[in-house]
């Protein structure tokens, strides 16, 4: 009975050996991708064999590849502002995580036209995420919506963390230089004010001082500035056949480009209706009738132009002056 306890007791000692040698064996396909993070900072650079291996499926690993058209015939603004972000959200997450759950990848077009026709993928940078599956089907990616979230780091991570389901840190370099020349501007601003104080102080007792910075607040707020401030959307986006696009469609998007366009629009036709209320009268009643004419067309030409801007927004848009 002790010879058979024995014996017993020792092919549970070599199974569970074996067990456990089954399961440390090393994982080629992480391991691979683990390599590849290391030697590109955080980022898996990919063509399409790679691309198609590495998600392959069963994984036990979740990977975000970002789409680009880095090189300079594609002059793909949005993929060059959006590169750096992503590789920096890429870096520090893997400073802070050991765990080889989640992998960033990069496939250019140059490195993977298969992959691009296959998706059929027209536009870049196109960023997609695909989720750890234990099963042989695989599923279909979650995509990026830069242009309601923009190219920032800090709201792509934000997205991320919601679908990993783990915080995704942003870890910024100090940028001494940076820093160093504002702190030096700051300080060298402050002194010109205390030299200057005494000579210029009028300026700001002038009604008119207040009258311009009243304005010019009125104007960048209701441009859609502190929307772009919130939302951070991108400042232009890639269109068909190469354009660039300044003008988002739909009411529930922008563009940083746009505000600014709306912004001198409704500059301009206030300048207009305040030249016809004001300068206008004070002239020559020869020169009144060409005044007139001239600040009646810019209103004119220009709330044409705006309501153009509507119906970008929105086909259905149905009203319209000159364009």
């Amino acid at each position: 009975m002790a010879r058979l306890a024995t014996f017993l007791t020792f092919i549970c000692v070599v199974l569970a050996l074996f067990a456990t040698k089954i399961d440390a064996k090393p994982n080629a396909k992480t391991d691979r991708l683990v390599k590849l993070t290391k030697s590109g900072n955080g980022v898996v650079k990919m063509d399409s064999n790679s691309f198609i291996k590495s998600l392959e499926t069963p994984r036990d690993y979740a990977m975000v590849v970002v789409l680009t058209a880095m090189g300079d015939k594609f002059r793909c603004a949005p993929c060059k502002e959006f590169d750096p972000e992503f590789r920096l959200v890429a870096s520090s997450y893997h400073k802070k995580n050991t765990k080889e759950d989640l992998f960033f990848g990069n496939l250019d077009f140059e490195d993977g036209q298969a992959v691009f026709q296959q998706m059929n993928i027209n536009s870049a940078p196109t960023i997609l995420y695909y989720p750890a599956n234990s099963k042989t089907k695989p599923t279909e990616p979650k995509r990026y919506d830069a242009t309601k979230y923009g190219f920032g780091a800090e709201p792509f991570a934000q997205w991320l963390s919601r679908e990993v389901g783990h915080e995704v840190p942003v870890q910024r370099p100090f940028d001494y230089a940076k820093n160093g020349i504002k702190l030096f501007l700051v300080v060298g601003a402050l002194a010109a004010m205390k030299l200057l104080y005494s000579h210029f102080s009028f300026i700001l007792y002038n009604k008119y001082t207040w009258s311009l910075i009243s304005l010019i607040t009125i104007l960048t707020m209701i441009s859609g500035h502190m929307w772009n401030h919130i939302r951070k959307p991108p400042y232009v986006i890639p269109g068909k056949n190469g354009q660039i696009n300044y003008i988002a469609n739909g009411f529930q998007s922008q563009l940083g480009m746009e505000s600014q366009v709306v912004a001198v629009i409704y500059g301009v036709l206030a300048f207009s209706a305040v030249s016809l209320a004001i300068s206008v009268p004070r002239l020559d009643k020869g020169k009144q009738r060409i005044a007139v004419w001239i600040w009646m067309g810019c209103l004119f030409v220009l709330f044409s132009f705006l309501m153009s801007l509507f119906r970008i927004k929105n086909g259905g848009y149905p009203f319209r002056l000159l364009f």
